[in-house]
């Protein structure tokens, strides 16, 4: 790009759009030109608030407009496949929220037009950037856990169906998945992620739907809970258990909104385990079991403008992308394996 400014086009004006425009606010090498949304009433909040040079209701005229460098998108699960479609074919570097796509097939199709195009693409995991899993991820990179042999991922609540505008987080067409692709993606990825993104190569899993009459929508074809067992090749394992609704124990805090839940991972190495919340490190020491309290320092940025700060880095060529299409693709390979799994009743192979 000729210039030193990146103009960001925003697509979807909802909460997580907020968050990647609030972001934007604190970067002086990028700036939000133009924001899209079908909903007049909110793309018009959304420009009185972080006021975008142009808006748009329909994100392909923001696709067309030549002076949009990067699209960041934030639609409902279905639309991100189209729509990172449409932007890279428009030639625009994209960063799109999770679930990257509905499964692995068209994740695929983004990595090799993207590169094709020599363009970024990037999915947004800005847990990845928190202080919390930077502390962690800093000690696992100075080898204080030794070798990582297995990870706990766990993202539960006891009453927590989302309902989403039109209701499409229960109705699988448009969302890809229930409680797996909505929540439990965060969990697995925190721990992959932790455990240095090894190659997937079996899965064996089982998806349930026991709680429907909690949905509010028309339609709950979508699991409730998700457990699954899922080997590397690196010889680790992970453990995801994840669900929006099931009668939890009193020892999972109560939240707002969600009745009870628990989101954690635990991470285990040789020489030491490390846990997120609280943030700790279980270190061996001369054969005796030690609790190390980690410090995760707050007093830098929050996730969302850490990783936009890694994606635009990449732009430029002067990082990697943290988030990139090749994780994008084995992430969504896990997921489409869970479901095969469950649906076949065995372990199955990721090739």
């Amino acid at each position: 790009m000729e210039r030193s400014t990146s103009n960001i086009g925003i697509i979807g004006a909802g909460w997580p759009g907020e968050q990647h425009a609030l972001a934007l606010q604190q970067l002086d090498h990028a700036e939000l030109y133009a924001c899209a949304d079908l909903d007049d009433a909110r793309r018009a909040a959304f420009a009185s608030e972080f006021k975008p040079r142009k808006s748009f209701s329909d994100y392909r005229e923001l696709l067309q407009d030549r002076h949009v460098d990067v699209a960041i998108i934030c639609l409902p699960n279905y639309l991100h496949f189209p729509a990172s479609l449409a932007a890279i074919e428009a030639g625009k570097h994209v960063l799109c929220e999770k679930p990257p796509t509905l499964n692995a097939a068209e994740m695929k199709v983004l990595r090799e037009e993207a590169a094709k195009r020599k363009l970024v693409y990037s999915f947004s995991r800005q847990f990845r950037f928190t202080p919390a899993m930077r502390a962690a991820k800093k000690a696992i990179e100075e080898g204080r856990l030794g070798k990582i042999y297995h990870a706990k991922a766990t993202f539960v609540r006891s009453r927590g169906v989302p309902v989403g505008v039109g209701n499409w987080f229960t109705e699988k067409k448009r969302s890809g998945g229930g409680a797996l692709i909505d929540i439990g993606i965060h969990a697995l990825d925190a721990a992959w992620f932790l455990m240095g993104a090894p190659r997937p190569v079996s899965i064996s899993a089982k998806v349930f739907q026991n709680f429907p009459q909690l949905g509010r929508g028309a339609a709950f074809d979508v699991e409730d809970a998700a457990f699954a067992f899922i080997r590397f090749d690196n010889d680790a394992i992970v453990q995801l258990e994840t669900s929006w609704a099931g009668n939890l124990t009193d020892d999972v805090p109560p939240r707002k909104y969600f009745g009870q839940e628990l989101i954690n991972t635990v991470v285990y190495g040789t020489k030491a385990s490390v846990r997120l919340k609280p943030l700790t490190l279980f270190e061996d020491r001369q054969g005796e079991l030690a609790v190390v309290p980690l410090e995760a320092r707050e007093d830098e940025a929050n996730g969302f403008e850490l990783q936009l700060r890694n994606f635009l880095g990449a732009i430029a060529e002067k990082a990697e992308p943290i988030n990139n299409a090749d994780q994008a693709v084995a992430l969504m390979e896990m997921i489409d394996g869970i479901y095969a799994s469950s649906e076949l009743g065995r372990e199955v192979p990721i090739t």
